[in-house]
């Protein structure tokens, strides 16, 4: 009689749930210092047959001509102020400052700190050389990665190599921004997509990803998945014991997450962060997005720029706009304090000044 371990069955029944299109099982959540493996799974990027869209960036290109303007705008809340979404040049479409740039006018108006972030490869490698070579001393720069098709999707080995790349300055991984299954499939897109999840169960991979994430000790934003796979991804980092977690920028339109105050508050109430970004404080989403600040309170929330686009204010001139609209809306001072320096610190693991 042949004698089969458990393990070995279990490995053999994923596999062959793999290979007969049936979600794998989920993995268990490991402790942070357990050894990471993750399980077979179906590619998390799924290729048209036609592809027409070609590429995520491909309708930004020639889009944003206009130049920026450096309003020079001064404000206290820039003191200690830490953007954790600040686009960058070079990119594949115009953005209006590199690296470099940002650092030093960062560094010129007071700011503690930055995160890079570019849609289709690491930062943290570009972080380096800024805190190398860019002359502004001081400034804590850290990198990024979202899990987008040009990386494999969720692709566990582009986040091991992310999380050790010199310097040790990766920090933020965001699961699919501009490749996500929500946003192509909204735009009705002919190009390839990320999924994080298949018949509503998270994929292997991206349990895989969160037990690197945790062992690594990085943070995790949500990028443009839809709500309902937000909620689980939130879920599964907290039983992976992952506590610092961003909610991508939740009222910023259909094509993105869009989840309702309810699920927002579900999000926020397992620990995770609503980050709020400039240009949800302007025009049509200004109301909404005040009072889903109300909602789930400014304890719970954070304020970054998403700047960088030709055209777009800078960095610190879009928190400066920010900070004055939530003035006139009355939030205080101390409220301030909390979504633009004191929870920034406390989603990148800093210590609080």
């Amino acid at each position: 009689m042949v004698r089969v371990s458990v393990k070995t069955s279990m490995a053999a029944l994923v596999c062959f749930a793999v290979a007969a299109g049936v979600p794998a099982l989920a993995q268990e959540a490991k402790p942070a210092d357990a050894p990471v493996t993750w399980a077979p799974a179906p590619n998390s990027v799924v290729n048209p047959s036609k592809n027409i869209a070609l590429s995520g960036w491909e309708s930004y290109k020639g889009k944003f001509t206009k130049r920026s303007v450096d309003e020079n705008l001064q404000d206290p809340v820039l003191k200690g102020a830490i953007d954790i979404h600040a686009h960058f040049g070079p990119d594949t479409y115009a953005r209006q400052w590199d690296a470099f740039e940002i650092a030093k006018l960062a560094k010129a108006r007071g700011m503690r700190g930055i995160v890079l972030k570019n849609h289709w490869t690491e930062s943290a490698g570009t972080a380096y050389l800024v805190r190398k070579y860019a002359g502004a001393e001081g400034l804590e720069v850290f990198g990024g990665l979202a899990l987008n098709a040009t990386v494999g999707g969720v692709n566990p080995q582009a986040v091991r190599y992310f999380a050790e790349v010199e310097g040790n300055y990766a920090k933020i991984v965001w699961m699919p921004s501009h490749d996500s299954e929500k946003e192509v499939k909204f735009l009705k897109d002919a190009r390839p997509y990320v999924i994080v999840s298949q018949n509503g169960v998270l994929l292997p991979s991206v349990l895989g990803v969160l037990d690197l994430i945790a062992q690594y000790k990085l943070t995790l934003a949500t990028g443009h998945v839809n709500p309902v796979e937000m909620l689980q991804i939130v879920s599964e980092a907290r039983k992976r014991g992952i506590d610092r977690i961003i909610i991508t920028h939740p009222g910023l339109g259909p094509m993105f997450t869009d989840p309702t105050i309810e699920q927002l508050k579900k999000a926020t109430a397992m620990g995770a962060y609503a980050e709020i970004v400039t240009a949800e404080l302007g025009g049509a989403l200004r109301e909404a997005t005040i009072k889903a600040i109300r909602a789930v309170g400014p304890a719970n929330c954070i304020v970054s720029s998403d700047s960088g686009l030709t055209g777009s204010r800078n960095h610190p001139d879009a928190l400066v706009v920010a900070a004055r609209v939530l003035r006139e809306a009355g939030f205080t001072e101390a409220d301030l304090t909390l979504m633009f320096k004191t929870n920034p610190a406390k989603v990148l693991g800093l210590p609080l000044l």
